[in-house]
């Protein structure tokens, strides 16, 4: 009976110091849940990875009290990633007509997924966006003017993508049908890197959100520039 009342008084402490857990994300995939339970072991914050009932999806959770942690630690390292769509999803065999509109439309996004998609492997990088213009057709134009595209990186601390600039334009200007001038491509660089614990503890109380950016390392003159993000409110998304 006295180790029975030993035991509720434990747990009871442990609720109120902060072990009770709490899902930061419940509609990951296994992959996605992989990758954030591994950054999040990495940060010496404990992470448990589980099943969601009746789907395919996993969840992760922490102490309550690790929340802000662990959403500063996941922001930093833009996590969880969002899934890219293939030229596959978004052109499935079957399907109504589109307007010609609407198929270039689908067209660009699904192009700029797929180099999104090879960009992201590059070793540093936490995210990317790549943002394609293509010019109208003219069947009469015997020199049809090139495509561009508008390329945002954002690394890790230390990656120094900088120097892999002509690299990146040259996948992107290799990927997409059109864009035979490398000169048309620009490439901008950021640098993710994690707020203050105490700022982000703070803001995170507060439920909300913040970025802000400026040179990298004090350097004005430096192509690229830090990121620095507070934690979000999008725990249990």
């Amino acid at each position: 009976m006295r180790s029975a009342r030993m035991l509720w008084v434990a747990g009871v402490a442990c609720v109120l110091a902060g072990c009770a857990r709490t899902p930061l994300y419940s509609a990951l995939t296994e992959v996605q849940a992989n990758e954030v339970q591994a950054a999040l072991l990495s940060a010496q914050i404990d992470a448990d990875k589980n099943p969601v009932p009746k789907s395919d999806l996993w969840s992760v959770s922490v102490a309550h009290d690790k929340i802000p942690q662990a959403m500063a630690v996941l922001n930093a390292s833009g996590l969880p990633r969002l899934r890219l769509h293939t030229l596959g999803d978004v052109f499935p065999k079957e399907g109504f007509v589109s307007s010609p509109l609407e198929e270039r439309a689908r067209y660009v996004f699904a192009l700029s997924q797929e180099v999104q998609h090879t960009l992201m492997q590059l070793d540093g990088v936490v995210d990317a966006r790549v943002h394609i213009a293509l010019p109208d057709r003219n069947l009469l134009d015997d020199k049809p003017q090139s495509a561009s595209a508008s390329v945002v990186i954002i690394e890790r601390p230390g990656a120094a993508l900088e120097s892999r600039e002509t690299d990146i334009k040259a996948i992107v200007t290799d990927g997409i049908e059109g864009l035979r001038d490398i000169n048309r491509v620009t490439v901008k660089f950021f640098v993710r890197r994690m707020q203050g614990m105490e700022e982000g503890v703070a803001h995170a109380d507060r439920g909300g959100s913040a970025s802000m950016a400026r040179p990298a390392g004090g350097n004005a003159g430096s192509s690229a520039r830090e990121l620095v993000f507070a934690n979000t409110a999008s725990v249990g998304q």
